[in-house]
């Protein structure tokens, strides 16, 4: 239990240095860039969307290592072989449905803007490398 205890420590302490890199970085860009306004947006959005994950995940995580009871559930919760199942299942299904609306997606962009076809391309190629890289970890690991 005192492992899961660390991982969990690990989590809440990546997750801080996330957002507050996160905070660091998106000031820093707003700064020196001098975006358009679009540009600032979109930057406000995702950056805010993140923080708020990051900020929920962190309340999520700091209960469990006050109290035993709540950690000792989650350890369950995470152990169980049905979830981990599940989730590994969930992960294969939607990154091949990622991929294939990825390509759908840059054949029809190519009809209408070669730049977000091939930005488009760009990202199932990065899918592909780093699906190989994950595999080759997996193998040498396990």
């Amino acid at each position: 239990m005192e492992e899961f205890r660390k991982k969990i420590k690990r989590k809440v302490i990546i997750s801080t240095i996330f957002c507050m890199s996160g905070l660091f970085i998106y000031f820093i860009l707003i700064r020196i860039t001098g975006a358009p306004d679009y540009a600032r947006g979109i930057l406000s959005g995702a950056f805010g969307g993140t923080e708020v994950v990051a900020v929920f995940y962190i309340f999520k995580l700091m209960p469990l290592l006050q109290d035993e009871e709540k950690l000792k559930q989650a350890y369950i919760t995470e152990t169980d072989e049905r979830n981990t199942l599940i989730q590994k299942e969930t992960a294969k299904t939607s990154s091949t449905i990622l991929v294939m609306v990825l390509s759908l997606a840059a054949i029809v962009a190519g009809f209408f803007d070669p730049v977000v076809s091939m930005t488009l391309a760009f990202v199932i190629i990065l899918a592909g490398i780093i699906s190989v890289a994950v595999t080759a970890y997996y193998n040498k690991k396990m």
